[in-house]
């Protein structure tokens, strides 16, 4: 199968982690032949750079087009449809599934003009990464157009698409009720983690090196949590609430900003038990989660919640509205509200408990499959399998 993703909102960078990177190289792995049309704006020194528009193959097949932004009259259309021209390219490439990544850019209106005019069997299918926390009308230019317009754009492109998927429960329902699409339409489509970036095989000696390395015992109940440290992600409570605990060492991981250093420091500051390393690469968040007995979240969602599941390692986050999918079958527990004093009380019913060990149990099981993108591939095409279903 000829497949195309789009993906014309973001700054696009090669073999990062990010979903218009994991879904394609999956694809691929399936057999088929994959391309990304993408911007040519990327991630470069700490900001985002244009490079020059571009026709290349990754090392492992993915072709990979880059393309400038249509230029409008007025600069404020430019960033506000933020069109890529894509007709031309859609009728050489001949693509049997067309994969749209988000639900705001005019670039769909090539992909209605290429099913309609040059292969109506082509099957496409979009996704949303929005919801009620990351609005579309909060960005800059886009406060002028709001909900009218990006209803009547997904109208019109709505009886050409076969599916719309929410990265998460939540923004399934987001697509629902922002953009209008009918819920016979929408499904849930999970992000997840780079099967191949996990090292399974490994995962004893990489859990026992680790602890070592940071001076954990292996009796000690570990809890690993970090990402993006601000205010919203509540870690400063979590690490009030294990300070100084017996049997409980807490590893702390990302970049702190500014409007939470104080307060992260104070939380810090004679804290035994409490170990904070720093900013890591993606690549190696995936061994220290295998170090943890538990990996905690206790503020708002980050794609972190997903791979953490895919380490298949117990975990604790914050209940959210529409955010229960990271719970299959008993891999995950939540906590609600998130206060210094809850937080303590989850962490005593889990030190290493029966209800722990049933969390254990199917974090370890096939039933957190459903987060490596092997999986997550598989079900992307579902709609090209059947698509008499969509």
């Amino acid at each position: 199968m000829v497949i195309v993703n789009i993906a014309p909102a973001a700054p696009y960078n090669d073999n990062w982690g990010y979903q218009e990177n994991l879904l394609p190289k999956y694809q691929l792995k399936l057999g088929n032949e994959v391309t990304v049309i993408t911007t040519n704006l990327t991630h470069q020194n700490g900001g985002v750079a244009a490079i020059e528009p571009a026709d290349y193959r990754l090392a492992d097949g993915e072709r990979i087009i880059r393309l400038a932004y249509r230029r409008y009259p007025l600069p404020v259309l430019t960033n506000l449809f933020k069109k890529l021209e894509v007709y031309e390219l859609l009728r050489s490439i001949r693509p049997d599934f067309i994969f749209c990544h988000g639900l705001i850019s005019n670039t769909i209106f090539d992909v209605i003009r290429y099913v309609r005019r040059d292969n109506p069997r082509c099957v496409v299918v979009q996704d949303n990464h929005m919801d009620f926390n990351n609005r579309a009308e909060g960005a800059r230019a886009r406060k002028l157009v709001g909900k009218r317009y990006y209803r009547w754009l997904n109208r019109r492109s709505l009886p050409y698409v076969a599916r719309v998927y929410g990265v998460t429960p939540r923004r399934k329902t987001y697509a629902e009720e922002y953009f209008g699409i009918p819920p016979a339409k929408t499904d849930v489509l999970l992000m997840g983690a780079d099967d191949e970036k996990i090292d399974f095989a490994n995962r004893g000696r990489i859990r026992a090196e680790l602890r070592a390395k940071y001076g954990f015992a292996d009796d000690d109940f570990v809890i690993v949590t970090g990402g993006k440290i601000d205010p919203a992600k509540n870690i400063t409570v979590l690490m009030r609430a294990c300070k100084n605990r017996k049997g409980v060492k807490l590893l702390v991981f990302g970049s702190l900003s500014e409007d939470v250093k104080q307060e992260f420091e104070a939380a810090l500051a004679g804290a035994e038990n409490i170990v904070y390393i720093g900013w890591l690469a993606s690549d190696q968040v995936y061994n220290y989660f295998f170090a943890a007995d538990l990996v905690c979240f206790p503020g708002l969602h980050s794609v972190l919640w997903e791979q953490a599941c895919a380490c298949k390692v117990p975990c604790l986050f914050h209940r959210l509205d529409g955010m229960e999918h990271v719970n299959n079958g008993g891999n995950s527990d939540f906590v609600s509200p998130v206060t210094e004093d809850t937080l303590r009380e989850k962490v005593g019913e889990l030190l290493f408990t029966e209800q722990y060990e049933r969390m254990r149990q199917a974090a370890q099981s096939e039933k957190t499959d459903i987060f490596l993108y092997s999986t997550i591939a598989e079900k992307s095409l579902e709609c090209a399998e059947g698509a008499a279903l969509c």
